[in-house]
């Protein structure tokens, strides 16, 4: 049986523009949504998929946005930290 191609395929790691423009937490609730749905059962299988693969993109949209986080607090100087973060005080 011959595959169908996947027209929504991307490669490995590409994340959608769309969805590289949500911030963290409209990333998250739409996530939690897309799970909700697929979970109930309110969607067919074809539908199911494709709100897999897009989960699969807010999922490594969100890790990204969390390890940027992690970084950018890592690189703050621990004067600055027990400042609150704010330059210059």
């Amino acid at each position: 049986m011959a595959k169908k191609a996947n027209n929504d395929a991307r490669p490995t790691g590409e994340i959608d523009s769309e969805i590289e423009a949500l911030s963290y937490e409209a990333a998250v609730e739409e996530l939690e949504s897309l799970v909700e749905s697929i979970e109930r059962g309110d969607v067919g299988l074809e539908a199911s998929l494709k709100s897999y693969r897009r989960g699969e993109q807010l999922l490594r949209h969100c890790r990204s946005l969390l390890d940027k986080a992690e970084l950018t607090v890592r690189d703050l100087p621990l004067a600055e930290l027990e400042r609150g973060g704010k330059a210059g005080d």
